[in-house]
């Protein structure tokens, strides 16, 4: 890669991020606190009724024209990081046309085109995301969970100390600070940052809850972030595109599987999403998706923050679908096809790039392919299940060797 051609990349990089850089799409489109605590009071005496939900005008012509603008200028350009920027920015813009379309249809045509639907056979597979929803609800089912002993049990400001703590043995906070912190505005139980794991103010935790917690938001979402910040030619890496959603939460999920910090409850609760998705495709409402997660065994907070995710961004007497949950298993199968894939080559070395920054899978084998163009470093941040290559093939080879040679029926 020449200086010039360096530059170049750099400065369209540069351009981009500063377009994007105030980017959030979960928080604008989430429902306030007050309408949560109203539904809840009235569920509380068995009095259902639809939450009215408003969203903030806000106006983002401004990014809309930008990002417009920003493609245009690239145009056709085949060059590897050009179309990576470019294929970024389209993410983005139909992100910021979710956002601007907040409770009418908008959010569900572009939801739906980023994150793709229950109905969408997942690639290199004959299965429908709906199929391996059932699949695992089936599995978990004839398992029939039992109560068990889960731990301590921690409020969220003690499991803050007792996370921070093992982020302190990851990574160098000194030089990457990462805060843990307790958040009363937080709709999951934990969101990540670049610098920052937000924890849910009430929601209580479990020593499993750490193990997972740490190889999802932290040693994924915000090694990620951390990763994608450093890197001197494409630092859009260290920016969340819309478009490595699937793979983000994928390769997230991943990590608890890899590390056994995944159970057949949490699997559950990812499979009734994908459920509770094609529901509200078929017209169900808010209600009826509470209802949906409450007959499902969650309480009744939990099945208020489960329906919300499938409703975000649209209205609660359904119609309007945000389909983000539809990626967490689709994700995770391509995730694990790409190591496998790059086992199968000798590159797993090479495959440490999806630790890199927020990248798909194409993008990480398109960048690999480049032999030597450094147009992305190697991560200075990889987990340890990552890190043991000799370990992670042995796993990879065995799940490949038991799905090639099965009988078939």
């Amino acid at each position: 890669m020449s200086t010039h051609e360096m530059e170049t990349i750099r400065a369209l990089d540069r351009e981009l991020v500063s377009i994007v850089r105030g980017f959030l799409i979960l928080g604008p489109l989430s429902w306030s606190v007050d309408v949560q605590k109203e539904f809840l009071t009235g569920a509380a005496r068995n009095k259902l009724a639809l939450p009215k939900i408003t969203y903030a005008k806000n106006d983002y012509s401004l990014q809309i024209s930008a990002l417009k603008n920003f493609i245009i200028k690239l145009g056709f350009d085949a060059h590897p990081a050009v179309s990576f920027l470019r294929k970024n920015a389209e993410s983005y813009l139909d992100a910021y046309y979710i956002l601007q379309g907040a409770g009418t249809s908008a959010v569900t045509e572009f939801s739906k085109k980023l994150y793709g639907s229950p109905d969408d056979t997942i690639a290199g597979y004959n299965r429908k995301n709906i199929s391996i929803a059932k699949y695992f609800l089936r599995v978990i089912k004839d398992f029939r969970i039992q109560n068990s002993d889960s731990g301590n049990q921690y409020t969220a400001s003690q499991f803050r100390e007792l996370m921070q703590a093992e982020v302190e043995k990851n990574i160098n906070t000194k030089i990457d600070p990462v805060n843990i912190t307790v958040d009363s505005n937080v709709n999951a139980r934990a969101a990540a940052g670049p610098d920052y794991v937000k924890l849910r103010e009430g929601a209580t935790f479990t020593d499993a809850d750490l193990e997972q917690l740490l190889n999802h938001e932290v040693m994924t979402h915000t090694l990620t972030y951390i990763n994608g910040r450093r890197q001197p030619v494409l630092s859009c890496l260290g920016y969340s595109s819309p478009r490595v959603t699937a793979i983000q939460e994928g390769l997230a999920t991943f990590s608890e599987y890899i590390n056994f910090s995944i159970d057949l409850v949490r699997l559950r609760r990812i499979a009734l999403r994908i459920i509770a998705l094609q529901k509200a495709e078929q017209g169900a409402d808010f209600i009826d998706i509470f209802k949906f997660f409450r007959k499902a065994g969650q309480n009744d907070e939990e099945s208020y923050l489960s329906a919300m995710r499938i409703f975000r961004g649209g209205v609660a007497e359904g119609g309007v679908v945000f389909y983000k949950d539809n990626v967490y298993l689709s994700g995770l199968i391509e995730v694990e096809a790409f190591l496998k894939r790059a086992m199968h080559h000798g590159k797993l070395r090479q495959a440490d790039l999806i630790f890199a920054g927020k990248l798909t899978t194409d993008d990480v084998e398109n960048f690999i392919a480049l032999d030597g163009d450094d147009y992305v470093e190697l991560p200075t941040y990889l987990p340890r299940w990552m890190q043991k290559r000799e370990a992670l093939a042995a796993h990879l080879a065995f799940n490949d060797l038991t799905e090639r040679f099965k009988k078939k029926s």
